[in-house]
């Protein structure tokens, strides 16, 4: 009569399960049809984005950055955790068995009596909740995954792009310093010319006060060069002392040429938004086990036992049993307790769809306006470019003149200053265009994309 009710139950039971299963939601985003500014052409970037700026040093600093960022170790390690507890999860559905054994003695008889039994007990998951928590470890676990390709393309930007300061700034120091003797050798001949009485002592010293100038922009640039090779150190995972290559002149970086595929296409190029949509599918799956915890929960045992005299006919001994058993456990008050968990596990559902859709849209806005930085930077520079190429001649004409007597001191002055300024500026915008293109790379995913669709259930 009993199996009899339960072959009754049982249809019942797995109809409930399916209707047990929650959708999940939709993002409710449309990415836009095209960029803002129009990329140079439709193709993503590489993997090894960085090679495009044909530096070897990169290939030796990354390298390094990899093998001993800390931040890497650390999100490794998540990596383990998570893996831990999707196998965890895993063993909740399957059957779990225990052996005993004894060995009793009797002082009254002189005789011992042995006994040797296996239970194992297995939980139905009629409602699906153990399997909704095995989904939810595994969608952590991509998480994790996505996370670690997230920090990678983000070490990786941040070494390019601290190599690439490191660079500027020995070139402004460079610069600094030839920009110095420049007018060390120019006062030279202000003082020989007011020696002979062709100038005043006006004129020795305006040109003093330029020199000053320079000199007091060196500690500045120098106080720099230390922060920034301290912060690669940092990124390598290695004290300030670790010795970097040699810095190269900015202007031997190549500038790459950066393409972007569509809009709609970035969702599968950046691990940061498909870490946040692993989420969301996780705290779907909680929901899910959430809910079938509010039902009945069946389970199977069974006991297989032997006992007998001797140790040596244990398990030949005919003296043996068996036992099955079937269970149905419903909580019948739990304070509430059981449907808090579905509000919290249904709002952290929501707070996690919030977050996707912000994740996208910031994803979809950093591409949009790294595009458009990497355009006008290089517009820029060649605007630079040529103020830079008639402040040089500037300068020139004006020492020739000054030399000839043909032209004051103040008309020298102001070109040299606007000599440097603009070498300077030069160098920064160069940097800047340089720089804008590591932004559009990270932006852009930096070159990574998934191999594989990890499900069918997925927001897209």
């Amino acid at each position: 009569m009993l199996t009899r009710h339960y072959l009754l139950l049982l249809p019942a039971l797995l109809l409930s399960a399916c209707s047990l299963n929650t959708p999940v939601p939709d993002s409710a985003i449309v990415p836009p049809t095209h960029w803002s500014t129009q990329a140079t052409n439709a193709q993503w970037p590489q993997r090894d984005w960085w090679q495009q700026y044909k530096s070897p040093s990169l290939e030796d600093l990354l390298a390094r950055a990899e093998a001993g960022n800390l931040d890497l170790a650390s999100a490794t390690s998540r990596l383990r955790q998570a893996n831990a507890q999707l196998r965890q999860a895993r063993a909740s559905l399957l059957p779990q068995v225990s052996a005993s054994a004894e060995a009793n003695r009797n002082g009254d008889t002189n005789s011992t009596a042995y006994s040797a039994g296996l239970n194992t007990r297995y939980e139905l998951d009629f409602w699906g909740r153990n399997q909704a928590v095995t989904d939810s470890a595994r969608a952590s676990l991509l998480a994790s995954e996505f996370d670690i390709q997230t920090l990678a393309i983000s070490i990786q930007a941040s070494v390019v792009s601290n190599w690439l300061q490191i660079l500027e700034n020995a070139q402004r120091l460079d610069l600094a310093r030839d920009s110095l003797n420049n007018a060390e050798r120019v006062l030279q001949l202000v003082e020989t010319r007011y020696r002979f009485g062709a100038d005043d002592s006006l004129a020795v010293s305006q040109q003093r006060t330029l020199v000053a100038q320079l000199r007091a922009s060196l500690p500045g640039l120098e106080q720099q060069r230390l922060q920034l090779r301290n912060s690669m150190a940092l990124l390598l995972g290695q004290a300030p002392d670790t010795p970097l290559p040699k810095a190269r002149h900015l202007a031997d970086i190549n500038i790459p040429v950066v393409g972007a595929g569509l809009p709609a296409e970035l969702i599968n190029r950046r691990p940061d938004i498909l870490a946040s949509e692993a989420r969301l599918i996780a705290a779907n799956a909680d929901l899910t086990a959430a809910r079938a915890a509010l039902f009945p929960s069946v389970t199977l045992t069974g006991q297989f036992g032997a006992q007998s005299a001797a140790l040596a006919a244990l398990l030949s001994n005919p003296a043996t049993g068996w036992t099955l058993v079937a269970g149905l456990t419903q909580s019948i008050f739990d304070g509430g307790a059981l449907r808090a968990q579905v509000a919290l596990s249904q709002a952290r559902q929501e707070d996690l769809l919030i977050d996707y859709r912000r994740t996208l849209l910031t994803a979809l806005g950093e591409a949009d306006t790294a595009l458009g930085a990497v355009v006008r930077a290089r517009q820029a520079y060649q605007f630079l470019e040529l103020a830079t190429t008639e402040a040089r001649r500037a300068f020139d004409l004006a020492e020739i003149r000054y030399r000839a007597g043909s032209s004051d001191l103040q008309s020298l002055l102001d070109t040299q200053r606007t000599l440097y300024q603009s070498q300077d500026t030069l160098t920064q915008q160069r940097a800047v265009r340089l720089l804008a293109s590591v932004d559009l790379f990270r932006a852009l995913g930096g070159g990574w994309r998934m191999q594989e669709v990890y499900g069918s259930n997925g927001l897209r």
